[in-house]
């Protein structure tokens, strides 16, 4: 092993891919290799380490980290699907902030189906410390029977002087109980950048004022002396004009202020020296909002009536409110009830609209097509009354239409496109929670109950999505479908899939991007924020994060369908928080920074420059009874003061 060879004195070999290269262990001795979580279990009879002659990239020998999964619970084991795990200390700190990554060579020998999305991961302590949860780095890729050259990026925002451990680990519910993986690691060496690459970058613009200002953060890897960062943003219709800084350090950090910004969606970033061409490029999607513009805001809520007891009488405080919009239920989520015609609805939508004078979205479930097994884990039991027997018969999903409800669903979708169409509104809202079971938003539960592949349920999601934007393109072209949320936050890697895989709803919503760009449908998709940045957050700043972390989240998206979809913004406020029950009481706990709907003014502000598009979930765990002329009145005097501030219309 070279441990004991000062890395100053090792001379480093460049590579092809302008990389430096410094040895850094051979594991031609592997005693400081021990099995085990030291901080948990050292133990782990499904590992077993050893030098290996038989597999190796160079020298005489390779590290062997041999894993036997084994679910079987054991005397005194909290967890039977452990994390097998292998690592070594060093004798002392050890100084890597001179480099930006770690490569190793990794042979891995199996018959079991490696996890496409996690197979292994490796993570480095600084300090003293385990690796943090955060800092474990998912090797990708991962093939069995050849050697693989891996490199692990060294995070630059991380102080990389005192390094003391490296580790190793899988989890064994990765994988499948018996399953047999045997990793060999060689050849491990510290990789220093030649020449500056972009390590991380963003951009944003929702978490300052409108028109105010597009942030664009994110480091470097490599050398940053004598370099300038230069920023071309895209504005449609508009020359791109550059803008340039020497950089100072590894960080990325440029502000392009006011009309500068203004409509930005791509924006092209460049590291360059004092010679022609680039270093590296990275193009990233922003899309910054118009200074002076008022959010349109909705009231979706399981206060708000459905449309066949919606009366005059209760809507009318909403004619008084800060709310442009509200969302009317034509079926409840676990309605059965055979579909009407369309025309035996007509006296009850004339009814409701003459009833109020705000928009109204038709609101539309897809729990329609969820089954309720045995081992579902849904919102509720579902009563008597809303048949049992009628999503007992599901099987998982009706993606086949095998028990009609898909056709009843579609059907709901026609007549609320239709609806909003004669009514003169916006667009429909369309929440596509699985309240009946939610282990149905897993592509590879659905899968395995249906019997099919992931693949196919993939295909059969996105040709709902797909059939949801037809009837919008017969119906009604313009139409706005403003979604709860979309499911298309993060994706995942399944065997046998080659592209991200996201949940069902994920996949419906993608369905319906994807036929909208392709047949040029007028149409827009708003993903409503629910999952993020969510109901709940506990102050501004926590909510500005979100929002910016949901931009570089979704940035790829946005780009990839930039007529389509859209981003909404949401939160679910109360007025008195010795009165929270439930879930927001967990998050809120007993004594919030936010107290009164007064202290929520910051809040609405932050979403109203976020987002053209936002609505308030009234919830029946805060009781704020929207339409209780007081709690309206009181509601609607904040929410007001924050859209005339956002809009720049305060005094």
């Amino acid at each position: 092993m070279r441990w004991a060879i000062p890395l100053a004195l090792v001379t480093a070999a460049v590579c092809a891919d302008d990389v430096a290269l410094t040895p850094l262990e051979d594991f031609e001795d592997v005693a400081p290799w021990v099995k085990g979580d030291p901080n948990t279990d050292l133990t782990q009879k499904e590992v077993a380490i050893a030098p290996s002659t038989g597999r190796v990239h160079e020298g005489k020998q390779s590290l062997a980290f041999m894993v036997r999964v084994d679910w079987t619970p054991k005397p005194g084991e909290e967890y039977p699907k452990g994390w097998p795990m292998v690592g070594r200390d060093f004798e002392e700190p050890q100084d890597w902030s001179a480099f930006d990554e770690v490569r190793f060579w990794l042979f891995t020998d199996t018959k079991a189906t490696i996890p496409t999305d996690r197979a292994l991961r490796c993570g480095f302590g600084i300090g003293g410390e385990a690796v943090g949860d955060d800092d474990w780095y998912t090797i990708p890729g991962i093939k069995p029977h050849k050697w693989q050259s891996i490199s692990v990026p060294l995070d630059p925002r991380r102080d990389w002087s005192q390094v003391t451990n490296i580790r190793f680990y899988v989890a064994e519910q990765w994988y499948q109980d018996g399953d047999r993986i045997d990793f060999y690691i060689d050849d491990m060496q510290l990789g220093a950048h030649l020449t500056p690459r972009i390590h991380e970058l963003t951009a944003t613009s929702r978490i300052y004022p409108r028109g105010e200002m597009l942030s664009i953060r994110g480091w470097i890897s490599g050398p940053f002396e004598d370099t300038l960062l230069y920023v071309y943003p895209h504005v449609p219709g508009v020359l791109a004009t550059e803008h340039a800084v020497p950089m100072s350090s590894r960080e990325i950090s440029m502000d392009l202020l006011g009309d500068r910004a203004l409509g930005t969606e791509e924006i092209e970033v460049a590291v360059m020296g004092e010679g022609p061409g680039a270093f590296d490029t990275r193009t990233v999607f922003a899309r910054s909002l118009a200074a002076g513009k008022r959010s349109y805001l909705s009231l979706i809520s399981f206060y708000n009536p459905t449309l066949f007891d919606a009366t005059a009488e209760g809507l009318a405080v909403l004619n008084d409110s800060a709310y442009e919009a509200v969302a009317i239920r034509f079926w409840g989520g676990y309605d059965t009830d055979p579909v009407p015609a369309y025309d035996k609805l007509k006296p009850d939508l004339e009814r409701v609209r003459e009833s109020v004078d705000i928009d109204i979205w038709p609101w539309v479930f897809s729990n329609r097509i969820v089954g309720r097994a045995e081992d579902a884990t849904g919102h509720s039991t579902i009563a008597e009354d809303w048949a049992p027997e009628y999503f007992e018969r599901i099987r998982t999903l009706d993606i086949d239409d095998e028990a009609g409800a898909l056709s009843d669903l579609l059907t709901q979708w026609r007549h609320a496109v239709r609806a909003a169409r004669e009514w003169g509104s916006p667009g429909i809202v369309l929440d596509l929670e699985t309240y009946n079971n939610y282990k149905a938003y897993q592509i590879a539960y659905v899968a395995e109950r249906r019997g099919e592949s992931a693949r196919r349920v993939i295909a059969k999601c996105e040709s709902i999505g797909a059939d949801l934007a037809r009837i919008c393109e017969e119906e009604y072209p313009e139409c706005i479908v403003w979604s709860l949320f979309s499911h298309l936050e993060r994706g995942v890697h399944l065997p046998g899939v080659k592209t991200s895989v996201y949940s069902t709803a994920g996949h419906i919503t993608l369905g319906f991007l994807k036929y909208a760009d392709k047949h040029g449908v007028p149409c827009k998709y708003l993903c409503g924020g629910e999952v993020t940045p969510g109901y709940y957050n506990p102050n501004v700043e926590q909510l500005k994060k979100r929002i910016a972390d949901r931009d570089a989240t979704m940035a790829e998206l946005l780009g990839r369908f930039p007529d389509h979809f859209r981003l909404a913004g949401t939160i679910s406020p109360y007025h008195d928080h010795a009165i929270l029950t439930w879930w927001i009481k967990d998050q809120a706990g007993d004594d919030p920074q936010l107290k009164t709907i007064e202290d929520f003014q910051p809040m609405f502000r932050t979403l109203f420059d976020a987002y053209d598009w936002v609505w308030i979930y009234a919830s029946s765990a805060a009781d704020t009874q929207p339409y209780n002329p007081t709690n309206s009145a009181r509601y609607s005097a904040v929410l007001n003061a924050a859209l005339d501030e956002s809009a720049g219309e305060t005094n």
